[in-house]
Parts: structure tokens; sequence; C-alpha cells
């Protein structure tokens, strides 16, 4: 039987919900969850825009798609997944690459303009990464090979062993002053990138994740024996896999290693979880970021990025016009909040 498309429709919230768990692959990022929240996070400049796609054979498959509208609301575009993570596709059951050649098909050329980070967890990634755009890469730990594997790193048992000596210790946050604190970091954090910050959040972000919470969502802390909070992190948890999405230090803590400490602890827990990949996320082109995840074992692992029929620039185009968004959202809100994606 010749594959093809024959039914497109709006998914329901349950379809998406219940897709996305059930998904082997799924991130995060393809969930309601976060779509909804950028929605939310943008007032209405995105919105979820979710699909159910039927095959010939029966197959279901779900496009956790969302729509953005640009500043001027006279053009829009859509979203993989928003803030320049992983989309893609989601099943419950298995595709093959006939599938995934008629989804990419479709998608470039029924959801143009389009911005699509192709999710390298994927098992059909490499046929949405043929038509690629943009290359990019994410380091992951694969989890199966367990923490005595991860301290094998050349350098990094040592520097986890001097975070401890130093009395620092890691824990999860939970309420309203944790995640004050950690934003607080994160301001910090800014201040030290300058303009070279690729992305910019405001704590209205922040506050809209504290809201979700576990299981979808950890902030992780190292404090100082005398409890002052000196790194953190932001996790995002999908059934089988954990991204490193946020991360901010104090520099004059570096030489403590409370980073190192950091990524130790959150890959122990999620191997404690049955978790299959630690990602510890594109590093936006900062060859310093790069380092830091080698040295903490990650491995390079493609996942470009596909842009189509977009109006102006191709993808950096993309990319600065959702800067340019979040930059006023947050000069609208009135608070020192410029928050982003600086580690």
């Amino acid at each position: 039987m010749r594959q093809a498309i024959i039914d497109v429709r709006a998914a329901t919230a349950a379809e998406w919900d219940e897709t996305w768990a059930a998904c082997s692959y799924a991130t995060y990022s393809q969930s309601r969850a976060w779509s909804e929240d950028w929605g939310t996070y943008t007032r209405g400049l995105m919105k979820p825009s979710p699909l159910l796609a039927r095959f010939t054979d029966g197959r279901q498959v779900l496009l956790p798609l969302t729509r953005q509208r640009r500043r001027s609301r006279l053009t829009m575009r859509h979203l993989s997944s928003p803030a320049g993570t992983y989309g893609g596709w989601l099943t419950t059951e298995p595709l093959t690459p006939a599938h995934a050649e008629i989804l990419t098909e479709w998608l470039l050329a029924e959801r143009v303009p389009l911005w699509w980070r192709v999710n390298p967890f994927d098992p059909l990634a490499a046929v949405p990464m043929a038509r690629a755009t943009e290359p990019d890469e994410t380091h992951i730990v694969r989890l199966e090979r367990g923490l005595e594997a991860q301290m094998s790193h050349h350098g990094y048992r040592e520097a986890v062993r001097k975070a401890q000596r130093a009395g620092l210790t890691t824990r999860k946050g939970a309420g309203p002053d944790d995640w004050e604190t950690y934003y607080s970091i994160y301001l910090s954090t800014l201040e030290r990138w300058g303009p070279t910050a690729g992305s910019v959040y405001g704590s209205a972000l922040f506050e809209l994740l504290r809201g979700r919470g576990a299981p979808g969502i950890d902030l992780w802390l190292v404090e100082l024996e005398d409890g002052t909070v000196v790194s953190g992190a932001v996790n995002l948890c999908g059934p089988r896999h954990v991204a490193g999405w946020h991360m901010a230090s104090l520099s004059e803590y570096f030489p403590l290693n409370p980073t190192k400490l950091l990524v130790n602890a959150m890959i122990e827990d999620a191997i404690e979880r049955s978790f299959s990949w630690f990602d510890l996320h594109p590093s936006g082109g900062h060859e310093g970021v790069t380092r830091f995840k080698e040295n903490c074992g990650g491995e390079p692992l493609k996942c470009p990025v596909i842009v189509a029929g977009e109006l102006t620039g191709g993808g950096r185009g993309v990319v600065a016009d959702v800067v340019r968004t979040l930059r006023g959202f947050m000069d609208r809100s009135g608070s020192s909040s410029s928050g982003g994606s600086a580690r």
C-alpha cells in the first residue's frame, strides 16, 4: 500500500497529552505545557496549533505546532516548537522512513513559513535532517552507561570532588524564594554576557515554569555551607529525556567548580529516575560553553534547523526577531528582568 496523509485536523488537548506521554522520543519542548506557557508569556503572540495527521494505513501522528505572530501582528510563522527547541512529530506507533518523508514534505508545503529544530532522539531524524538549512549540534550524556562511566572523564571526577571539598552541596529548588534567587543569579549572568547573550527571558516565564513544577520542570541549586546560592539550573523533563535548558552561575565562584557539581548531581538524579538521555542543549555558538559540555562528558549530536518559506533573512532573521520580541515583553513589564539562556 502506498502511504499518504488522508486527513489532517486540529488535535485536542487530551490527544496531545496522551501522545506525548506515550512517545518514546518525546521531549518536554514538544509538550502542550511548553507551547501554552509560551503563549501566555508572549501575551498571545504565540499560540498552540497542534494537528493530528492520519495515514492510509491508519497510523496517526501528532504535530505539536505553535503559531507565532510577529510583533507587528501582520505576518505569522509556524514553529515546530517554541524558543528554538526540538520539534517534529509525536506518535505512539513506530513509523517508517516513508511516513517521515511524507510528513516532512507536508510540513514544508503546508505550514510555511516554518522554523523547525530537528529532534535528534527521533529514530527517523535523518529524514528531516536531509532538508536542514542550518547546521547545529547539542551535547548529550547517554545515561545507560551509568554514573561511574560519567565520572571517568578526564578531570571531571576531580572537579566534582574539589567542589565537594569546598563545602558546596546541591538540592532541588521548591518555592518562590528559590526561583527568585535563581533569577537574580541569571540577571548577574546576563550582565557578564552582555550583548552576546543569545536569548533573553523575563521573570514572568520563570514564574510560569515554577507554576508547572515537577515532574516536568526541575529547579536545581548549588549552595555554599552558609546557604548562599551560587549556581542553578532549570531542567525540562520528558518521558525519557531530560534537557538542561537553562543554567546560571555567579562568576566569582567559578574556581570552586559549582557547575560541574551541579551537572553531576542532575545526571545522577536522571539515572536514578530511569531516564535515557541527559541533554546539555545547543551552545548558541559559544565556544566556551561547548568546551564546558565536552568536559562534562557530553558527546556531540546533530540537531540542525530547517527554515522554510521565511519572509525575512532566513533562520538568523527568525532568531533575531524572537529575541527582539522577548526583549520587548521585558521592557513593557517595567522590571529589570532581561532573562536569557546564559550558562
